[in-house]
């Protein structure tokens, strides 16, 4: 064999130019097997598993590693590319994947093979990818999620650094659908002021559609501690956000008088109210000032114009709040879903907007009537004729909620009370001694009485003052001095006079010289010297949810439920088993 190649060698190699010829097709015919050799080669060779810290080593080679998934972005730059860039730490370092044409993405935290060639250039060193094989993870490769509340982390967050962490909130800002690389806070609360405590995300990647502000959201990433910025920040993928959609969100209403305001709610879904005037592209939405807003009509908006025009009449419009480079100022866009979003501004829940947007024009005609709904501001006592009251447009406190003061006809057999819905028939009249306009009600209906406030002794006198004339709830022990009982604070001298209910069961053998949760309505009146104010505590007795006799803090003392007369369904009542059973 040797000398067969020897041979053939020899011939290939030597000068006869009658051969020379056929050399030429041989030594091509032979560069080209050891060319198709080395391919072959090169395709079926297993790449090596590297550490990060060596790729420099392996430039322009095809290599594996393997490593933590802690980020990833697709199509980066918004270009449209079929791209992934993924973020892979293996302990020894950290490298980016440029993951052309990619298959499914894990979720952050997996443990991932990358596979790609090594690129170089001008300093920055990545692995580029191409296919959905080249990247590999098994089911045993997920991470262990530990869901969390905020408060979870809040109180220890170095205890969760670098682990993968579901937490459940609201999300204070509006994210765009096509946003890559989002900086927002999520709350424990849907109104942002009022949130106990507020983590930081770092969403990667775009969602597909909008999230609106204060939306209820489930966010699952890793939690670090930025040195750059000296806080601690979960970074999330856009994608694998989960809203729940049975939160509903209402929009916020803008407030003409405060433009300067406006940019807050930039993306979000708003509502203005205003006098309409169309064109042919653009609309406008003017206040009572003279200013005014644009507006992008939908389809449906131009439709509904073209049967009945809405040129110069009132509108409460509905639409995304954007900034307009052509129109060098804010625009309210209505092409978002298929629904008509010029709202009617007879429907009940406008009106109060309808006043700021057009007061004038209310108030000119004061036999109109209008049916509103709207929620008391402060608890109304029955009793008493033409009560002044206020109504608002929402149950609670929100920014820029509007106040209407009101005449209610009474006398009244019922309370009105806070935060209650109440639909009303109502005329607008203007009130000279106050200056303002004045809704008087005609007749009405209330809503659901809303639940018992809790109040807090450290909230003190000042903070109680907010709950005047509601129904709260408070512990502590029933004492009775010179024939008055008082809620006594244990361990303490703070203490508020009890107006017992009739039969009440809070000062009976089996709830008397016991800390329990009262509930009652919180009044303010003159000590009997008339030199000050104290707080009392009407129609009092021990909180009983289930009406069984019982109070909810004694049957979680003996292991009754407090939602149910008879806890066991054996025909006798919570209250004579325990009566019985103290006998």
């Amino acid at each position: 064999m040797a000398d067969a190649v020897k041979g053939l060698m020899d011939r290939i190699t030597n000068d006869d130019p009658e051969t020379r010829g056929q050399q030429l097709w041989v030594m091509f015919a032979l560069a080209m097997f050891l060319v198709a050799t080395l391919n072959w080669y090169a395709y079926v060779r297993e790449p090596e598993v590297i550490e990060i810290r060596q790729l420099l080593e392996y430039k322009n080679e095809v290599v594996k590693v393997e490593g933590t998934l802690i980020s990833w972005v697709e199509d980066p730059y918004a270009s449209g590319d079929d791209r992934v860039d993924a973020i892979i730490d293996d302990g020894t370092g950290v490298v980016e994947s440029r993951w052309y044409r990619p298959g499914e993405m894990p979720p952050i935290g997996t443990t991932v093979t990358v596979m790609g060639d090594v690129i170089e250039y001008d300093g920055r060193i990545w692995i580029q990818s191409l296919g959905a094989g080249a990247m590999e993870w098994t089911s045993a490769d997920l991470p262990e999620v530990e869901r969390l509340a905020i408060a979870d982390v809040a109180q220890n967050p170095a205890a969760y650094d670098g682990k993968v962490i579901s937490l459940t909130g609201f999300i204070g800002e509006a994210i765009a659908p096509d946003s890559t690389f989002t900086s927002a806070y999520l709350g424990d609360h849907p109104n942002y002021g009022n949130s106990e405590h507020q983590m930081h995300l770092i969403i990667r990647s775009a969602i597909g559609d909008w999230i609106e502000a204060s939306s209820k959201i489930e966010v699952t990433g890793t939690l670090n501690y930025q040195t750059r910025d000296l806080r601690w920040s979960l970074q999330v993928q856009g994608p694998e956000i989960l809203v729940d959609r049975n939160h509903l969100i209402s929009p916020p209403q803008l407030d003409w008088n405060a433009e300067a305001t406006w940019s807050y709610q930039s993306g979000q879904t708003v509502t203005m109210t205003g006098t309409l005037a169309n064109g042919s592209e653009i609309w406008r939405l003017y206040g009572p000032s003279g200013t005014s807003i644009c507006l992008l009509p939908s389809d449906a908006d131009r439709a509904r114009d073209e049967a009945t025009s809405v040129h110069n009449t009132v509108e409460t419009v509905e639409g995304r709040l954007l900034w307009s480079e052509s129109e060098n100022g804010w625009c309210i866009d209505a092409n978002e879903g298929g629904s008509p979003t010029l709202i009617n501004p007879e429907t009940p829940i406008r009106l109060l907007a309808m006043l700021s947007a057009d007061p004038v024009g209310m108030v000119a005609d004061p036999e109109a009537t209008y049916t509103l709904s709207a929620y008391v501001k402060y608890a109304v006592e029955p009793g008493v004729e033409n009560e002044e009251a206020y109504f608002v447009d929402a149950a609670a406190y929100t920014p820029g909620w509007t106040t209407v003061a009101v005449s209610v006809p009474g006398p009244r057999t019922a309370w009105l009370e806070t935060g209650q819905n109440i639909i009303a028939n109502v005329s607008v009249s203007w009130d000279d001694e106050d200056m303002r306009i004045r809704l008087v009600v005609h007749d009405y209906t209330l809503g659901t009485v809303p639940s018992s406030r809790t109040l807090l002794w450290d909230d003190g006198a000042t903070q109680w003052s907010y709950a005047r004339d509601q129904n709260v709830l408070l512990n502590g022990k029933a004492i009775e001095t010179d024939g008055q009982w008082h809620l006594v604070r244990e361990g303490s001298n703070d203490s508020v006079v009890l107006n017992l209910q009739s039969q009440a069961i809070g000062v009976d053998e089996y709830h008397l010289d016991q800390s329990m949760t009262w509930s009652g309505r919180l009044r303010q009146v003159q000590s009997d010297d008339g030199m000050s104010l104290v707080y009392t505590l009407d129609q009092a007795d021990v909180l009983d949810s289930d009406g069984d006799g019982l109070g909810d803090t004694l049957e979680d003392q003996i292991g009754t439920s407090s939602t149910s007369e008879d806890s066991n369904d054996d025909g006798v009542s919570d209250r004579e088993e325990h009566v019985n059973n103290q006998s």
